[in-house]
């Protein structure tokens, strides 16, 4: 079973005295008993390994908090407004138009 870890650092692991490579996207290709295993494992209570299916709502759950605090749609809204007036007040280059004069 494919298992990602919880720390993206990760990239091998031994277990049962075999040595384990990240794939491109971060995930691990375990054998049923080790993929068992290390699903198992947790640290002050969280999961060290995930699923597939668990990574992908754990990602959801995160991207969603984040939009829904008051506080980064403010900060959003305030960095679009601080590039919308660095663009106004930069010097404009001169219309075409007046090049052809």
């Amino acid at each position: 079973m494919r298992l990602y870890p919880r720390d993206a650092s990760t990239a091998s692991v031994v277990h049962g005295g075999v040595r384990y490579e990240a794939a491109e996207d971060g995930g691990f290709d375990f054998p049923g008993d080790a993929s068992d295993a290390l699903h198992a494992l947790h640290l002050r209570g969280e999961p060290m390994w995930e699923t597939a299916i668990e990574r992908q709502r754990r990602l959801i759950a995160e991207e969603a908090a984040r939009r829904a605090d008051p506080r980064t749609l403010l900060d959003a809204v305030e960095k679009l407004v601080a590039q919308a007036e660095a663009q106004a007040s930069a010097p404009k280059a001169p219309a075409k138009a007046a090049a052809a004069k």
